[in-house]
């Protein structure tokens, strides 16, 4: 048996294990059979599982270990630890392949029990049971009567029609500028009164690119998201690979409390007693978000691990995951040897339509930042998709790729802009328009952007 085929199983029995997946379950135990399985532990566990769902009982990992330890069979699948490795196991893969896995083993069970059917064929041929042409096709239609798995499992476009439908008449009850997805909290984006109403809302199964030139905020930018997400209850996992972890802690409390300086925090003991207040109210609120920041993860393989531990973490809470965050992608490092012997561009590229598979996998929204070129540092240009580090791979994977335009960040002197004005660019959107641009403020002393505030203006007549 081959270390794939293992593995596979472990995916297979381990995402099922966790419990909460009754489609799986339920196509498994009519897709295959314990002979499907190599070894004759995960024979052993699914026969368990098959018992459990003809008594109509839950199937988990506790009540499959309960069902062995009743039977004295627990230790022969190798105990606890066995099963809770192939958990862990599931954990790390993406969230197609259980379902590939099972595929594959449907398919291997399947093309096994032709073999047999017409070994079986060809012994009455040779026995003179099958003496003529008539009953030899007689006999071989039968062995191909029964459908494969994987034409059983083709698409149905009625149901996607159906899916459609439904979706119609969502959008129908909600109005024309409904938000229907987890807000960025920029209305402009997500949609309201007198809005522009862009995206409304990261929807699953999609990459957004944030671009910017180095310096122009595109952290804070990222923070505004992270907000607007976690407030409004979704699961959000922030990796974040140019700050600490308690960098982006400390820029989302001082966020939160809406006006305080950022460098107030830098001596606490300067603060009022309203200020405490309002910090400790803030932290409160922070603590309270499905969010996990990770600053230790650099690869995309591990990224993948990590989401669907943050996944599982927020399910255990009775929420889910819905986006994942990277600042950002141009640090992002090679999976493995073979990957980083490549050009730097095909790494991007590489990284780049991993994350918009991870999107679909997981059907969650990710949002990567991006850096601009630093010879496109021309002040009062806006930046162009094309001038993206990586450029080729990231237009080519994004659904949505925005860019922050702050003049004054990138030539103080020669800008004519002040250093709060702010223009977000529509540079590609695969749904919708692009070619836009909407103006926010930024105030990057209070961790945050804001709607754009009305320009006071002193003299004339």
């Amino acid at each position: 048996m081959s270390e794939t085929i293992f593995v596979a199983e472990q995916v297979l029995l381990g995402r099922i294990l966790e419990g909460d997946d009754e489609s799986l379950l339920s196509q498994t135990v009519s897709a295959l059979s314990p002979a499907a399985f190599a070894t004759e532990a995960h024979r052993s566990v699914f026969q368990v599982i098959c018992t459990l769902v003809s008594e109509n009982r839950p199937v988990d990992l506790p009540s499959v270990a309960a069902e062995l330890t009743e039977h004295n069979a627990l230790g022969q699948v190798g105990g606890p630890s066995a099963l809770a490795a192939m958990t862990t196991t599931s954990l790390s893969a993406s969230a197609r392949a259980p379902q590939q896995h099972l595929e594959a083993l449907a398919n291997r069970e399947h093309m096994q029990r032709l073999a047999t059917q017409m070994e079986q064929a060809l012994d009455l041929i040779r026995d003179g049971h099958l003496a003529t042409i008539d009953e030899v096709q007689v006999r071989l239609a039968g062995i191909f009567d029964t459908p494969s798995f994987q034409a059983a499992a083709v698409p149905d476009i009625g149901a996607q029609v159906q899916e459609l439908r439904q979706e119609l008449q969502v959008r129908l009850e909600s109005g024309p500028g409904a938000l229907d997805g987890v807000p960025t909290g920029w209305k402009d984006l997500d949609g309201g009164q007198d809005s522009m109403a862009l995206v409304k809302g990261l929807k699953p199964g999609r990459l957004t690119i944030l671009g910017a030139r180095p310096g122009t905020g595109k952290t804070t930018a990222i923070v505004d998201w992270v907000r607007a997400a976690c407030e409004s209850g979704a699961g959000v996992i922030l990796f974040s690979l140019e700050q600490t972890a308690a960098e982006i802690t400390e820029l989302l409390v001082v966020a939160e409390c809406a006006n305080l300086h950022r460098e107030k925090l830098k001596d606490p003991s300067q603060l009022s007693d309203l200020a405490w207040d309002k910090v400790s109210e803030s932290m409160a609120r922070v603590a309270s978000w499905n969010l996990v920041i990770d600053d230790t993860t650099r690869t995309l393989p591990r990224m993948r691990r990590m989401t669907a531990a943050a996944r599982k973490k927020f399910q255990a809470r009775g929420s889910d995951l819905h986006v994942m965050f990277e600042d950002y992608i141009q640090l992002t490092e090679a999976s493995d040897a073979q990957q980083a012997s490549q050009p730097r561009s095909q790494q991007i590229s590489d990284i780049a339509n991993g994350f918009k598979a991870l999107s679909k996998d997981m059907n969650i929204h990710v949002v990567a930042a991006a850096q601009f070129n630093r010879n496109s540092a021309d002040a009062d240009r806006p930046p162009k998709s094309s001038e993206l580090k990586g450029s080729g791979g990231l237009e080519e994977a994004a659904d949505l790729i925005l860019a922050l335009h702050r003049p004054h960040a990138v030539d103080p002197q020669g800008a004519t802009e002040t250093p709060d004005e702010l223009t977000i660019l529509g540079l590609k959107s695969r749904h919708g328009r692009a070619g836009w641009a909407f103006p926010r403020t930024f105030l990057g002393e209070f961790a945050r952007t804001s709607e754009p505030r009305p320009r006071q203006f002193v003299g004339g007549s």
